[in-house]
């Protein structure tokens, strides 16, 4: 009588690791040349070169057209994130001094959320 097989996908597994075995080591010793090494460092200046290339050129266009770029952006961003920072040391301070000059019979809450009464009615 026929072997019969229990898992039917079996031979397939096998066969996939001892292929995944086999690439692996010819990709690893491929890697190890020094070809190998010199190419990857000629494909790595090249596209450093067109990034800083596209860089500086879309820079040009955009200063041409009177547009910020990414580092006008995010040197923006940083100063906004500056203020805001200094901008809420500034209220912690506030709300202090008026928690310490509250009278007697004011809450400090009532001094931070003193606001304007609504006066528009929802919809």
């Amino acid at each position: 009588m026929a072997e019969q097989i229990s898992d039917p996908f079996q031979m397939w597994r096998e066969w996939m690791s001892e292929s995944e075995r086999q690439m692996n080591s010819f990709l690893n010793d491929a890697m190890a040349t020094e070809q190998f090494s010199r190419g990857m460092g000629q494909v790595m200046d090249v596209s450093l070169n067109l990034q800083k290339t596209m860089s500086d050129s879309f820079g040009r266009y955009l200063s041409a057209f009177n547009m910020p770029s990414r580092t006008d952006v995010l040197d923006l961003a940083n100063r906004l994130t500056y203020i805001e920072e200094r901008l809420s040391s500034i209220e912690a301070t506030l709300i202090s001094s008026a928690r310490a000059v509250t009278a007697p019979g004011v809450s400090a809450v009532a001094v931070e959320r003193e606001r304007p009464p609504r006066t528009k009615k929802p919809a």
